[in-house]
């Protein structure tokens, strides 16, 4: 592979993983938030599941969206 392809190859790459971030950033508290009604409706507990499990979606998203932009950081400054 020469290097124009390896440039290539790797724009594409980073252009993928940073374009998973914003899923991932509703993913965690969409997730949360119909677990913890789920969990409120069941046992009357409304609306503290769903706010406790929306801010534990908010961290675990935060966290995974900082590993991702580790991850491309890396490939960037491996390859680059």
């Amino acid at each position: 592979m020469n290097n124009g392809d390896e440039n290539r190859y790797r724009f594409i790459r980073q252009l993928g993983m940073l374009t998973t971030i914003p899923f991932v950033l509703l993913s965690g508290p969409v997730i949360g938030f119909f677990i913890g009604d789920y969990i409120d409706k069941r046992f009357g507990t409304a609306p503290w599941f769903m706010v406790a499990l929306v801010i534990l979606g908010l961290i675990a998203s935060a966290r995974q969206t900082i590993q991702i932009i580790n991850r491309a950081g890396k490939d960037n400054n491996k390859n680059g």
